[in-house]
């Protein structure tokens, strides 16, 4: 069996449909709050579900071959400290530990926003002098940066590791699933939804005398691209590692509006806005996915552009879901 914890979420439950579609035996481990049916394309198929709570006792009592690990307090600007150290390394720290003791196979999500800055480069190494020396700008992407370190120590000087681990640093993701994220979702979603509502779209100033207003780059990734990677790497069981999932190539906000308005046959309609003091020192104004790593390691799939993902993203998923364009 294969567990997907947070399998409920964003990124979690486009896994579960793609592992489902394959007639893999899946168990969905999160909250039952959070699940929704209309982000499974066949809830039956679903093994079963269980609560975090559980899991411990589930991956002891059950034959588990791989452990999807994508459970995670996710915002950068989540408030309590504790509560995101207790879910994201006391967690993950148990799950690895699981997984070296039964011999699970273990692939779990780290995150680029680990690269803060990014004047460290936004290089997928596995050099734990690099690791330490990334100054992550939140305390989420800290506790990525942790777990990545942390299980780097337990492989090279404790010599324990599950028989396979990847680490994947995931960039900028949207697409499909992702409404229940709130202020967290895609910038797409927000100006989909922006225009349906005829309202003014709102991006961020800049604050960087680098970049004009909406001219700071990320490196956006469609989430089927992340699920292809996820996919491969299944496969691909006698590879470990830290990996970038990035298109390995960085658009400007203004990039991603203006593909969401034409696609929607809309002019455009942007305000630049004051960004909120509290995340002005956390703010990225830069990230670029180096996937010479992933290449070289045998990965040879194409990414989608940002102008087709989003062009797919809005016609054969918002669209549907949201009526006509009005």
């Amino acid at each position: 069996m294969i567990i997907v914890t947070g399998g409920a979420g964003f990124i979690g439950s486009n896994l579960i449909n793609e592992l489902v579609k394959n007639k893999l035996p899946t168990v969905v481990c999160d909250f039952n709050k959070r699940i929704k049916e209309s982000y499974f394309d066949d809830i039956n198929a679903v093994v079963e579900f269980i609560q975090p709570k559980d899991l411990k006792s589930f991956i002891c009592k059950n034959r588990i071959s791989v452990i999807f690990h994508l459970g995670a307090i996710s915002s950068t600007t989540f408030p309590d400290a504790n509560k995101m150290w207790y879910h994201n390394i006391f967690n993950s720290n148990t799950i690895w530990e699981l997984c070296c003791r039964k011999k699970i196979r273990l692939i779990y999500a780290s995150s680029a926003a680990t690269y803060g800055s990014g004047n460290m480069g936004f290089t997928d190494s596995q050099d734990h002098y690099y690791l330490k020396s990334l100054k992550p700008l939140n305390i989420y992407a800290w506790t990525k940066n942790e777990i990545d370190k942390r299980n780097l120590y337990s492989e090279n000087i404790l010599d324990t590791s599950p028989p396979q681990w990847i680490s994947l640093k995931f960039f900028n993701v949207y697409g499909p699933n992702e409404e229940h994220k709130e202020n967290m979702i895609s910038i797409i979603l927000k100006t989909f939804q922006q225009i349906k509502r005829n309202e003014t779209t709102l991006l961020f100033k800049s604050y960087s005398n680098q970049y004009d207003d909406g001219e700071q780059k990320r490196d956006f990734i469609y989430v089927k691209d992340c699920i292809k990677v996820l996919m491969w790497f299944l496969k691909k069981e006698k590879i470990s590692g830290i990996f970038n999932v990035g298109t390995g190539h960085a658009r400007t906000f203004n990039d991603l509006v203006k593909n969401v308005y034409n696609n929607m046959n809309k002019n455009i309609n942007l305000k630049y806005i004051d960004m909120p003091t509290s995340i002005r020192n956390q703010y990225q104004y830069y990230t670029e996915a180096d996937l010479k790593k992933l290449i070289n390691t045998g990965y040879n799939y194409s990414f989608f552009t940002l102008e087709d993902g989003i062009k797919d993203y809005i016609y054969n998923h918002l669209i549907k879901n949201n009526n006509e364009i009005s």
